[in-house]
């Protein structure tokens, strides 16, 4: 079956959900995009997707449905792209699976290590790995600033078990509208590399209510933010995962260098440019639940597991739930809490 013959949907256009979609859309493809905020769902309905980038104003017309009309769904889906909170997968999967072909794939676009939670859900030779590098934030309803072009936004795309899936290269095909895709041998060591680069710069930058080129500034705050990536890279090497190129680094640049951490943190900063508000902060600011616990949060219990335990990126978690309580707000001096809290859980260890 030709691309323009399958049943293709997108499941989540917040920030980086819309900024893909409207791409696929604008690139001549037929998608139905479907999201559990009505304001948004309306908002698209009427206007379509609004995309503020580096380059311009995008606007993109589209077929917008709520969540909840999947059910009208009489046909199953061949490929369904998802871009929810990592958070959120458990009950999209169990959601989305009667509507899914038999022969189908589910692509989860999101942070943190969830392929293998999709492939518990809908099967391994059903589910599609991705790493995603893009930074954009959702202003408004329709309206969002991407803040990653598309010529530096970039995808990594794997199967699970190196077991053939039939619509990998037309998944391929339609991620290229967005970015950059590279064909990861390894997915889950790729999404772990992301995974180390979110650990260094959502949740701990968030914390101080800064983007991240603003908060390299903050005095200490590199040397910490890289303990933070030394920590997950360890824990890593632990479990079995590969040094996997990302970001578009090459394989020689990555396994070669003694400071893996800065490379990739470095060319993240370089990416999503000088202002770009994280996705934990926004969050933050909007009273929402973050990905904390999907990201600090996942190398702390792994690190628990070993019976070990991971003092930066506890005291990430640490203050995280301070904000998220009301007791701080993000702000810079919050480096200093910060900071108190690593010296406390590292003289516990001595």
């Amino acid at each position: 079956m030709r691309l323009d013959q399958k049943s293709i949907i997108f499941i989540g256009t917040g920030a980086n959900g819309s900024s893909i979609a409207s791409d696929i859309i604008d690139a001549g493809f037929k998608i139905k995009c479907y999201d559990q905020w009505p304001d948004n769902v309306e908002a698209i309905k009427k206007n379509g997707f609004t995309i503020h980038t580096p380059d311009g104003v995008q606007n993109t017309k589209a077929e917008a449905l709520h969540l909840c009309q999947l059910a009208e769904s009489i046909t199953k889906f061949d490929i369904v792209l998802m871009a929810l909170k990592s958070y959120d997968t458990n009950w999209v999967c169990e959601m989305i699976k009667p509507y899914l072909a038999e022969d189908g794939v589910l692509v989860g676009i999101q942070n943190g290590m969830t392929a293998e939670t999709i492939a518990s859900y809908v099967g391994i030779e059903r589910t599609l790995g991705c790493v995603v590098e893009l930074s954009s934030e959702m202003i408004e309803p329709g309206i969002v600033q991407r803040n990653t072009s598309k010529k530096k936004t970039w995808f990594g795309l794997g199967t699970l078990d190196n077991i053939n899936n039939q619509h990998y290269e037309d998944v391929k095909t339609l991620l290229d509208c967005a970015g950059k895709v590279s064909i990861c041998t390894d997915i889950l060591s790729a999404k772990w590399m992301k995974l180390l680069v979110n650990t260094m710069s959502l949740g701990p930058f968030a914390l101080l209510g800064l983007p991240v080129q603003e908060g390299l500034n903050t005095p200490g705050m590199r040397d910490l933010v890289l303990a933070i990536g030394d920590e997950t890279m360890s824990l890593g090497h632990e479990l079995g995962y590969n040094i996997e190129p990302i970001m578009g680094l090459s394989k020689e640049v990555m396994t070669e260098s003694n400071r893996l951490p800065e490379i990739l943190l470095d060319t993240l900063v370089e990416h999503i440019g000088p202002s770009a508000r994280d996705c934990i902060l926004q969050d933050m600011l909007k009273g929402r639940r973050t990905e904390i616990d999907m990201i600090n949060g996942l190398v702390v219990e792994e690190l628990s597991k070993l019976e070990r335990v991971a003092p930066y990126n506890a005291a990430v978690m640490e203050v995280g739930k301070m904000i998220v309580s009301g007791e701080l707000s993000p702000k810079p001096e919050n480096i200093n809490i910060l900071k108190k809290i690593i010296r406390r859980k590292l003289d516990k260890i001595v």
